[in-house]
C-alpha cells in the first residue's frame, strides 16, 4: 500500500458581501466613485483551508498589492474557514480610473458597474507539526471592484418630423399612385 502524502489545502473567495438591491453594489464591497478620491478601499476574502492531521498550528496570510494580513491558528480551534478584511491604500490600487468607464461626471450618483477580475489577492497557508515540519499551500483569487458613475444625461424627446436627407432640401417628396 502506498502512503498518502499529507498536504495543506487552501482556497480563496472574494466576500462575503452583505445583500444589496440589484442596482447597487454589495454594502461592504470595494467601490470607486467617479469624481471622488478615496484614501483606501476595503476588500473581504474568505479562506477555506485544511492542514494534515498531525498539524498543531500555523498561519494564514492574504495579500493585495503591498497590504498583508496574517492570522495564526491552532489545531485545537478546529476552524478551517476565516474571513479576512484588508484595507488597501488607494495609492496601491492605481489600475482603476472610473473616468475610463463612466460618461461625463455629474453632481448626483448614477449607475454602478461591476468590473470583474480587476485586482488579485494572494494567499499562503503554512501548517506546522509538533516536530517542527511545515507544509504549505499557495493560491490566488481574482477580485471584482465596483464603480459608481454619474447619472446619464436625459435624452431629448423624439420629434415626429423627419428631417430631409442632406442634399434633398427643397425637393418635393416623391408621390406614388
Amino acid at each position: 500500500m502506498t502512503p498518502v502524502l499529507a498536504t495543506a489545502l487552501l482556497s480563496l473567495l472574494q466576500g462575503p458581501y452583505l445583500p444589496a438591491p440589484d442596482s447597487e453594489p454589495p454594502a461592504n464591497a470595494p467601490l470607486w466613485v467617479s469624481g471622488e478620491t478615496a484614501e483606501e478601499h476595503s476588500f473581504s476574502v474568505t479562506a477555506d483551508f485544511d492542514c494534515p492531521p498531525d498539524t498543531t498550528g500555523g498561519h494564514l496570510q492574504v495579500s493585495i498589492s503591498d497590504t498583508t494580513v496574517r492570522a495564526a491558528f491552532s489545531a485545537e480551534e478546529n476552524i478551517w474557514r476565516r474571513v479576512l478584511s484588508l484595507r488597501v491604500p488607494a495609492r496601491q490600487l492605481r489600475g482603476l480610473r472610473p473616468e475610463l468607464y463612466c460618461p461625463e461626471p455629474g453632481a448626483t450618483t448614477g449607475p454602478v458597474l461591476r468590473l470583474k477580475s480587476k485586482f488579485t489577492a494572494q494567499g499562503t497557508l503554512v501548517c506546522r507539526t509538533a516536530t517542527g515540519k511545515q507544509t504549505s499551500a499557495q493560491t490566488s483569487v481574482a477580485l471584482d471592484a465596483w464603480v459608481r458613475c454619474p447619472p446619464l444625461p436625459e435624452k431629448p424627446p423624439a420629434t415626429d418630423a423627419i428631417p430631409p436627407a442632406h442634399g434633398n432640401e427643397g425637393v418635393p417628396p416623391l408621390e406614388i399612385d
